[in-house]
């Protein structure tokens, strides 16, 4: 799909790193699909999204090493992206809670762009150490990679602005709910106190992406898989406030026994529904909820709202399950890059 989005004109490329999430997704290695995707391309920018910086999961010397690595290998064209993980599924497993993840990821962020920058780099902290080393390789960008955090909350947007870091909300919300998000961004990047002297000025979000010649079909087949991860999303993400609220009495760490078991109940919870509309007659009402589904033309208007709200770049997630034939997704980003794509560069 990398090699394809290139050749239909995206700009970069982003990676999911995941564990244990089965069904949902089982891409363990966002750097490494980065690499495979960086051999078989030219141009195309690739972010790790997101390459998790707890060290029991990834311990941030390797992570300065793998990423500086595949940045020579790549001719200076990765970035990273980083975060806490997905939720408890993920970190329990490694012997986290939630609620300790946010020291380790603020120690190693700060600390990666010394490794890159440094001869020399020592590190005593709470949740790492390294005696004296250098370490290598150094990337081929200079001082280092852009630098990103994702975020869900007003706080770590806010956040990621004061430290200098670009930020990836993943989470789907309409264009017009971002717009506070994206103030509160750019006015704490305006004045930062960044964690290295490359400040990644960029405010990224995502929507789904079926762009179909035929905007019915297009809009049929978003019907048919949008809900197939509505309860793998409302057990995975318990970081999630309402999914918090849902499985706060669940004892952790979940078995992956009881998780099947909660993903059950949960699909078969009419009360469940997805976190954008699953199906809808007027294309108005997918446009202005941020899905870019339907029509070439229907798909520039709901880019467009996104760009009205400044929102600098756009993840577009094509709408890809177990259901959907391959042939239609590689459409799909044939169609966007030579009728969509060339309106908003």
């Amino acid at each position: 799909m990398g090699i394809a989005a290139e050749a239909a004109g995206f700009d970069s490329f982003w990676a999911p790193e995941h564990h244990f999430l089965e069904e949902y997704s089982h891409n363990a290695a966002s750097h490494l699909t980065c690499l495979a995707v960086g051999m078989k391309t030219e141009k195309i920018r690739l972010c790790t999204g997101i390459m998790n910086l707890c060290a029991p999961i990834n311990h941030p010397v390797r992570v300065a090493e793998q990423i500086a690595m595949i940045d020579i290998y790549t001719n200076g064209r990765v970035e990273l992206g980083t975060g806490r993980g997905s939720g408890s599924t993920e970190v329990n497993s490694w012997g986290l809670k939630n609620e300790e993840t946010k020291g380790y990821w603020e120690e190693a962020i700060r600390a990666i762009p010394k490794m890159w920058t440094q001869d020399l780099f020592e590190h005593e902290g709470e949740h790492f150490s390294v005696p004296e080393r250098n370490v290598l390789p150094k990337p081929l960008q200079k001082p280092h990679p852009p630098l990103w955090v994702t975020a869900t909350n007003p706080d770590t947007v806010e956040r990621a602005g004061r430290m200098g870091l670009g930020v990836a909300v993943f989470s789907f919300q309409s264009p017009s709910a971002l717009e506070p998000l994206v103030e509160s961004y750019k006015k704490a990047i305006a004045d930062p106190d960044p964690v290295s002297e490359v400040i990644n000025d960029k405010f990224l979000t995502i929507a789904p992406l079926l762009c179909l010649e035929d905007g019915d079909r297009a809009r049929e087949w978003h019907a048919k898989r949008a809900s197939l991860t509505t309860a793998h999303f409302s057990v995975y993400f318990d970081t999630v406030p309402d999914i918090a609220a849902r499985l706060v009495n669940e004892p952790r760490p979940i078995p992956q026994t009881r998780l099947r078991e909660l993903i059950k109940e949960a699909g078969n919870d009419p009360a469940l529904v997805p976190p954008f509309p699953a199906s809808a007659d007027d294309p108005n009402v997918l446009i202005e909820s941020g899905l870019c589904v339907g029509d070439p033309e229907q798909v520039k208007r709901a880019i467009q709202n996104y760009a009205d709200v400044g929102v600098d770049e756009l993840g577009l997630i094509p709408r890809t399950s177990w259901i959907e034939p391959q042939e239609m997704i590689l459409e799909t980003l044939e169609v966007t890059g030579r009728e969509v794509l060339p309106s908003f560069r």
